[in-house]
């Protein structure tokens, strides 16, 4: 079970999860699920205190996000920054790395870094 199954059950009503199956609790990321509804206006405010309340069980987190949503359809798709994504392609090719080793490059570079590497695989022409 992943942590959108919890968002979809949340979103939608369907059921309860953790009073379908206590073993639901293991798979229950609250990080992940409160981030997922912090993208909708009317969802920040629950997600925004379950976060403050990072220290109760997670059925509790759970049962609270169940209850204060209300049932609407709701999608976003997960934000990613686009800059670091084209770092990571420039890494790539200029180190002649895979894409999971050029994120450990990216983690261990600087600003300064990254931003002379932009400059000298800069070939110029349209962005």
């Amino acid at each position: 079970m992943n942590p959108f199954d919890f968002v979809k059950s949340i979103n939608e009503k369907t059921e309860n999860l953790m009073d379908r199956d206590p073993e639901c609790e293991r798979a229950y990321l609250p990080f992940i699920v409160n981030r997922t509804f912090s993208n909708f206006a009317e969802c920040v405010m629950p997600a925004n205190i379950m976060n403050c309340m990072n220290h109760l069980d997670k059925k509790m987190q759970y049962d609270y996000l169940y209850y204060a949503i209300k049932k609407k359809k709701r999608f976003s798709k997960w934000e990613k920054s686009e800059r670091d994504e084209i770092i990571e392609k420039l890494v790539s090719d200029y180190y002649k790395v895979s894409r999971v080793k050029a994120r450990e490059y990216l983690s261990m570079m600087s600003e300064n870094d990254k931003d002379e590497l932009i400059a000298k695989t800069n070939t110029g022409g349209r962005k």
